[in-house]
C-alpha cells in the first residue's frame, strides 16, 4: 500500500488528485511553500556531516577540473 503524501512543513495530507495539478507540490499550500523558502534562506537547513571523499560517486569525481 502506498502511503498518502503529506506536507513536509505542516504534515497535512495531500489529496492524490491534486498532486498533478498543484503549483505548490510537495507542499499543501503557498504558505507552507513560503515557510520552507524562508527556512532555506535563513540557514535553518544545513548539511552537518563532514563530506568524505570516499563517499563521493565515482562518476562525479572523474570529471576533469
Amino acid at each position: 500500500m502506498i502511503r498518502q503524501p503529506t506536507c513536509p512543513i505542516c504534515s497535512k495530507a495531500i489529496v492524490q488528485d491534486d498532486i498533478r495539478t498543484s503549483k505548490v507540490f510537495p507542499f499543501c499550500s503557498e504558505r507552507c511553500r513560503q515557510v520552507d523558502l524562508l527556512r532555506w534562506s535563513v540557514g535553518k537547513y544545513a548539511i552537518v556531516d563532514p563530506l568524505d571523499p570516499q563517499q563521493i560517486d565515482p562518476e562525479i569525481s572523474d570529471v576533469p577540473e
